[in-house]
C-alpha cells in the first residue's frame, strides 16, 4: 500500500509551525505512565469502568452506544486520562457532573449524536454537554490506550475492543497522525511502546502490523478475565441485540440500542500486501479468531 509523506523540508516546516508547537506542548504535559504510578493502584469505584483496545478497533462507537444518560454515561478521550490516575480521573468527572450538571471534558459530539445519531469529535474542553444523571450511574471512559491498566486493576470492569487485523492495519493508513507510522500519541503511556516498534523498524508498514501486534498481544492474556468483556467489532453489524444484551449484564444494568446509527464499513482488507505483513507479524490474530489467508 503505497502511502504519500512529507518532504524532509516540509517535515521541518511542520514541526516549526506554531499548531505543531501548541500540539507538542500538549503531549509534553500527559505525564502518567502507569508503570510509574505508586502500587498498589487505587481502582475507581465499582461504578465505574474503562473501554480499551487497539487503536481503530470500535472504541469510539461502543463510547457513542452507551452514553445513555440518565443510567450510563461516557467521556470519550479527556486528556485529563493521561495526567491523572485512574480513581482521580473518575472522582474528578463524578464531581464536574454533580456541580456543575455538565461535562467539558471528552471528544464526543454530544449534540450532533442526539440529533444526527452520528458519531462526530470535537475537541477536549471545548464540548460542553448538560447530563443529569440518576444515583448510582455508570460512568466510563474510553481511552485505547487505557489497556496498560489490565494488569493493574484486576477488580476495575474492561470492555476491551478487537477487530480484524487487516481492516484496523488499513485503517491505520486511513487515518493519519502517527498511527500511520505505527505508533500512537507520543506521550508518557505510549513512551515505551513507540520507542520498542521505532527500533524495530524503519518499515512503516511492518511497524503498523507490528503496532497491532504489540497491543493485542499483551490484551490477551487477560481477556478471559472475568472482569473483562470482549466487544467485538464485526458483532456491531450481525449481532447487535444479543451484544448489547450481553455488555448490559456485564455492567449489571439493562442498557438500551444507543443513539448511533450503525453503518456497515466500507470493505477495506483486499490489499495483498497488508495481508502478507499480517500473516508475517500478527501470531495474536488467530488466537483472536480473525483469520489471516
Amino acid at each position: 500500500m503505497h502511502v504519500a509523506f512529507p518532504t524532509a523540508v516540509e517535515d521541518v516546516v511542520r514541526k516549526a509551525s506554531p499548531r505543531h508547537r501548541r500540539w507538542q506542548r500538549l503531549l509534553d504535559g500527559l505525564t502518567i505512565d502507569p508503570d510509574e504510578l505508586p502500587r498498589p493502584i487505587s481502582p475507581p469505584s465499582d461504578r465505574d469502568f474503562i473501554i480499551c483496545g487497539c487503536p481503530r478497533s470500535g472504541t469510539t462507537l461502543l463510547a457513542a452506544i452507551l452514553w445513555q444518560p440518565p443510567h450510563v454515561a461516557t467521556v470519550s478521550e479527556p486528556w485529563d486520562g493521561l495526567r491523572l490516575a485512574p480513581a482521580d480521573l473518575f472522582r474528578s468527572l463524578r464531581d464536574e457532573i454533580a456541580t456543575t450538571g455538565s461535562l467539558t471534558r471528552g471528544r464526543l459530539d454530544v449534540d450532533r449524536l442526539s440529533a444526527e445519531r452520528a458519531v462526530v469529535w470535537g475537541r477536549d474542553g471545548e464540548l460542553r454537554t448538560s447530563v443529569a444523571m440518576n444515583e448510582g450511574f455508570l460512568l466510563g471512559v474510553k481511552w485505547p490506550a487505557f489497556w496498560r491498566y489490565l494488569p493493574l486493576l484486576p477488580q476495575t470492569k474492561f470492555l476491551v475492543c478487537v477487530r480484524d487485523p487487516i481492516e484496523v492495519i488499513e485503517s491505520f493508513v486511513h487515518h493519519g497522525g502517527d498511527l500511520v507510522r505505527g505508533m500512537d500519541y507520543r506521550c508518557a503511556i505510549n513512551r515505551a511502546m513507540n520507542e520498542e516498534l521505532t527500533r524495530a523498524t524503519d518499515d512503516l508498514g511492518a511497524r503498523r502490523a507490528l503496532l497491532y501486534e504489540y497491543i493485542n498481544s499483551r490484551v490477551l492474556p487477560y481477556l478471559d478475565d472475568p472482569n473483562v468483556f470482549v466487544v467485538r467489532y464485526e458483532r456491531w453489524f450481525t449481532d447487535r441485540d444479543r451484544l448489547v444484551d450481553e455488555i448490559g449484564r456485564f455492567l449489571g444494568r439493562p442498557i438500551g440500542q444507543g443513539m448511533p446509527d450503525i453503518r456497515t464499513p466500507r470493505s477495506r482488507g483486499t490489499d495483498p500486501e497488508t495481508r502478507a505483513l499480517v500473516d508475517r507479524f500478527c501470531p495474536s490474530a488467530p488466537r483472536l479468531g480473525y483469520r489471516t489467508t
